[in-house]
């Protein structure tokens, strides 16, 4: 059972992650640990007065110590920087990429019966990196960004077409960054093709892949987080009521799609063993293509 979750990072996405979790799951402890000690026992102080609304029975600490995440079922990193203009995906990579080689050696140590969702960008490598260091059974170690992406699909296409989201199956595949694979042709509405109901599908495909760029441009110094909070959320839900739910994560392949030691997004069986299967959909040869780019991109 998924009895504590340990959140690092307290920023907008670990807070609001957190506030899902009380809302949502019945957890014994829900840690928060940040750098910024005040942040972190602020937002704890903040989340324990949502008791009286949420009727949880929950523990919450607050910490920069990481030594607290210790006997974690689930932890989920949300812990970075985010992209600045003018940074390019190295110099990203640079500081994130040691932040996450840091917590995994605390990671390994102190719980090493954890599963370990990333979230921090530039998240597929990020996962790569956390898998390879913890050395954990691969499906242990995750990366959001797909389910994110995919869920962002659904929004486009209720407002291209005005259908419940309910009624919509669709899925994006690859890399959480531009290059993701969004497939039109994929995506149907109670089993009919989308071309049904939506006649100009093009700017769908950039819709996706620019959307949390375009979520940027107007909050400036600011990113999403309320979708990928939830996003995160929903993974953990489907790990702790081991609920056997198709979700697309980014996970590292082994001969699966053609590729070997990367991460990327694929659609997964999610329960309590993490990712307990990789589940291969017939690629197109445009979907070949493309999956193919992905290995020049995302190797450790």
């Amino acid at each position: 059972m998924v009895k504590k979750v340990s959140v690092i990072g307290s920023g907008s996405v670990g807070s609001t992650l957190a506030f899902h979790l009380l809302s949502r799951l019945n957890l014994r402890e829900l840690v928060l640990v940040d750098i910024n000690k005040g942040l972190a026992c602020g937002m704890a102080l903040d989340l324990e007065d949502t008791r009286g609304f949420l009727k949880f029975s929950t523990k919450i600490k607050g910490t920069n110590n990481l030594s607290q995440i210790k006997d974690s079922d689930v932890i989920v990193i949300t812990a970075g920087i985010p992209r600045k203009k003018g940074m390019t995906r190295a110099d990203l990579l640079k500081i994130n990429g040691k932040i996450a080689s840091d917590i995994a050696k605390k990671i390994k140590k102190l719980s090493p019966n954890a599963i370990v969702i990333a979230v921090s960008n530039p998240l597929d490598i990020i996962t790569h990196i956390l898998t390879k260091e913890l050395k954990f059974k691969r499906g242990r170690v995750m990366g959001m960004g797909s389910s994110l992406d995919t869920s962002r699909l659904y929004n486009i296409l209720f407002k291209k077409s005005g259908v419940s989201a309910e009624s919509i199956d669709a899925c994006v595949f690859g890399a959480h960054s531009k290059d993701m694979i969004v497939s039109p042709d994929r995506f149907t509405i109670k089993g009919q093709n989308l071309k049904k109901f939506i006649k100009e599908v093009k700017d769908i495909v950039s819709g996706v892949q620019f959307r949390g760029a375009e979520i940027v441009s107007h909050l400036k110094t600011r990113s999403a987080y309320f979708a990928p909070s939830l996003a995160c959320c929903c993974l953990i839900e489907a790990i702790a009521n081991d609920s056997n739910e198709i979700i697309p994560v980014s996970v590292l392949l082994k001969g699966e799609y053609g590729l070997n030691e990367v991460c990327t997004g694929v659609p997964c069986l999610i329960n309590r063993k993490g990712v307990d299967k990789i589940i291969e959909v017939e690629l197109t040869a445009s979907e070949k293509k493309e999956f193919k780019k992905i290995k020049d991109v995302f190797k450790g």
